[in-house]
């Protein structure tokens, strides 16, 4: 019998907990005729203080992962259904920034309040000390997830 690693049950608790959150995801994005990477690409454009910057289509595609022709179908998509808008950069007007709308924050009220209130309500079960303790821990797991990824090399090629 294998011994098991140290980490290994919360290990597996977060990969229950990263599906579970996946599937709810495309659960409520297909009730609102919205496909994952729109969803992807709102929550991109959400976040809070990740960058000073605006985002911009080139930036979203790369924090995609996607290519620029795939890209520019996403922006579109999500300005048909009002869920973005284009705006030209006042500075500099050759540079498209991408702005949520208030239908889309809307959207996504209506999306994420019912989780929300059920994840409120499983917090109260913990202390403060206890929350923070957990917020530093997926603080830290979310760094040490972004530096593993940063350091991703593809696969070397066997010899013909």
């Amino acid at each position: 019998m294998k011994p098991q690693q140290p980490h290994a049950q919360l290990f597996a608790a977060m990969r229950e907990f990263t599906l579970e959150s996946d599937r709810y995801v495309d659960r409520a994005a297909s009730l609102h005729g919205l496909h994952r990477t729109d969803l992807n690409a709102l929550g991109f454009l959400i976040r809070p203080g990740r960058d000073a910057k605006a985002m911009t289509p080139g930036k979203l595609g790369e924090a995609l992962n996607l290519s620029s022709p795939a890209t520019t179908a996403l922006v579109d998509r999500l300005e048909r259904s009002g869920h973005v808008n284009r705006l030209r950069n006042q500075t500099d007007r050759r540079q498209i920034q991408l702005a949520m709308t208030d239908h889309a924050k809307d959207v996504g009220r209506a999306l994420f309040m019912p989780l929300a209130a059920q994840l409120a309500g499983t917090l109260n079960n913990y202390t403060p000390e206890e929350l923070a303790l957990v917020q530093r821990f997926l603080h830290d797991m979310t760094e040490a997830t972004t530096e593993a990824m940063e350091n991703l090399q593809p696969p070397e090629q066997a010899p013909e």
